[in-house]
């Protein structure tokens, strides 16, 4: 798939156009678990992931409700998960990580 770039010119992309969100998170942990992940869900933003550089560990946020997330899960290093969009890719956490 090939998306162009100069779509997003004149807004924002919308929920349907988001298959996935991540952060990467060095410092802002907490702040992108507590308050960015419950706007997302509310956006109903279906994938979300946030990268935590310090332990090496990925939370995958899926199932979006009005005040937040159903489901979380935390991934380590050895872990291998799908993105929701596109569930024939496998993504090996240990590759995320330098």
């Amino acid at each position: 798939m090939q998306i162009d770039p100069r779509l997003y010119q004149d807004f924002h992309p919308a929920r349907a156009n988001i298959f996935l969100l991540v952060e990467i998170a060095d410092t802002t942990l907490q702040t992108d678990r507590k308050r960015k992940a419950p706007a997302y869900a509310k956006a109903g933003i279906s994938d979300y992931w946030i990268l935590d550089v310090n332990t090496r560990q990925v939370y995958v946020f899926h199932e979006p409700g009005e005040e937040n997330y159903r489901q979380e899960t935390v991934f380590n290093e050895d872990g291998i998960f799908s993105m929701l969009a596109f569930p024939e890719i496998e993504v090996q956490i240990s590759q995320l990580f330098p």
